[in-house]
């Protein structure tokens, strides 16, 4: 028996003797029902929970409370999570508050006025507040325009506007905006009072038709388009270094207005869009001179035009040393004439690139020609890597990739090619 009472009693001293450093650590993992049941562990552990930097009101969280009855489901949810504000007596670094799509949860503005202010007190640096529920935006909580210590905000499923008054996040790193309908000038305000901002995201928000992105300090932009953006001029983002455009509209021709001198561009989306109307010809030499880094999904190798612009963005990024393109909604165009002859006589032998990866679901001559044009042009390539969708190529025609890869020139003597087809790799050296 005194064996048995001397195991739970080594054990509960295991537990009561852990630094404080690594129980904020597993609190910090752990969901909020969690945090509130390690209270049961020891007395030492009952109110450890309150104290507890981060806070993440989720769909984990929600989806507890399904059972309760529909006019009731709201004032319990905010019930619990006022008491747990309340009852916390330390920072809070970390907060969460994520309403997920079609939950039935609707947190109104009044439980957010008395949330914020809390938060505030408490040195809210993190605060993420997303309503992904309703398709139509709530009204604009102006309180989280409060939380002066912001480094990180993420805001989402509301109306956005900026009242006069607004005193500007002046350490906030970080803005993610997602699902947000602007109200006129309240992007630019909100910009305005960010005067260190490095990252911004807009994802699928409404309601700005022309978009002017002059902040200094922005090194990072990730732009998911709606249809109704008809401009976009990131020119006077001076130190803008990294765009990520999402292009889901059809038309983008003549909205670029300005773009600076970047060392990394994504673009997404392009299946329907030439590469001309994301990078117009006037903007070639100016923009692309410190490029770096290049990825392309499903922009539409298998028209000529395309694949010609393509080689004339190549050569305008001198500095370009990665180069990543998948394509995942091509058509076979194996009978289509070989570009090759008409890409050699654009041929530089200046492009720095060290590192490509290319895929392909259907057999395409372009791509292929487009290949040819990179081994033999590029005269530091490392690795050039070509995926293919097994599940959509012949044997007989991955066979036919393979040898037409390995004949390829190659200007760079350490150039290796590697073909992956489904899961199988070969490497192809020269």
């Amino acid at each position: 028996m005194m064996t048995l009472l001397n195991k739970k009693a080594s054990r509960s001293d295991l537990i009561n003797d852990l630094p404080s450093n690594v129980v904020d650590a597993i609190l910090a993992n752990l969901t909020l029902r969690d945090q509130v049941r390690t209270s049961i562990l020891s007395k030492n552990w009952r109110y450890m929970w309150t104290s507890v930097s981060q806070i993440c009101i989720d769909e984990c969280f929600f989806e507890r409370f399904w059972h309760v009855d529909d006019r009731d489901r709201d004032r319990v949810v905010c019930k619990i999570i006022t008491k747990v504000l309340m009852l916390h007596n330390g920072p809070i670094h970390k907060f969460t508050l994520f309403i997920p799509f079609d939950s039935c949860f609707k947190i109104t503005v009044e439980y957010l006025n008395m949330w914020i202010p809390i938060l505030s007190k408490k040195d809210i640096k993190y605060l993420e507040l997303v309503n992904c529920d309703d398709a139509v935006p709530d009204e604009m909580p102006y309180i989280v325009l409060s939380c002066k210590e912001l480094t990180y905000f993420e805001f989402g499923g509301f109306n956005l506007s900026v009242p006069p008054n607004f005193c500007s996040f002046k350490r906030l790193l970080e803005l993610h905006l997602v699902c947000v309908r602007f109200e006129s000038g309240a992007l630019e305000s909100l910009m305005s009072g960010c005067p260190i901002l490095e990252k911004l995201s807009i994802e699928q928000c409404t309601g700005c038709d022309s978009l002017v992105i002059s902040s200094p300090s922005l090194k990072v932009f990730e732009l998911e388009l709606r249809d109704d953006m008809k401009s976009i001029s990131l020119k006077r983002a001076k130190n803008l270094i990294d765009f990520t455009l999402n292009a889901q509209q059809n038309n983008l021709s003549g909205s670029i207005k300005g773009l600076p001198k970047l060392k990394s561009l994504s673009l997404f989306g392009m299946e329907k869009i030439p590469l001309a109307d994301i990078i117009p010809p006037t903007l070639l030499t100016s923009s692309l001179s410190s490029l770096e880094y290049l990825k392309l999904s499903d922009m539409n190798l298998n028209e000529k035009g395309e694949l010609l612009y393509f080689v004339s963005v190549l050569k305008s990024a001198p500095r370009l040393i990665e180069l990543d393109i998948q394509n995942y909604n091509m058509v076979d165009t194996a009978q289509v004439s070989d570009l090759s002859e008409e890409l050699k006589c654009r041929s530089c032998c200046c492009l720095k690139l060290q590192t490509v990866n290319i895929y392909m679901e259907a057999n395409s001559q372009h791509v292929m020609s487009l290949i040819k044009f990179i081994l033999a042009n590029s005269t530091l390539l490392k690795t050039l890597t070509l995926d293919c969708s097994y599940n959509k190529l012949k044997a007989d025609m991955l066979f036919r990739i393979s040898q037409d890869l390995l004949l390829m020139e190659r200007a760079s003597p350490r150039a290796q090619v590697k073909f992956h087809p489904s899961s199988s790799t070969y490497s192809l050296f020269e």
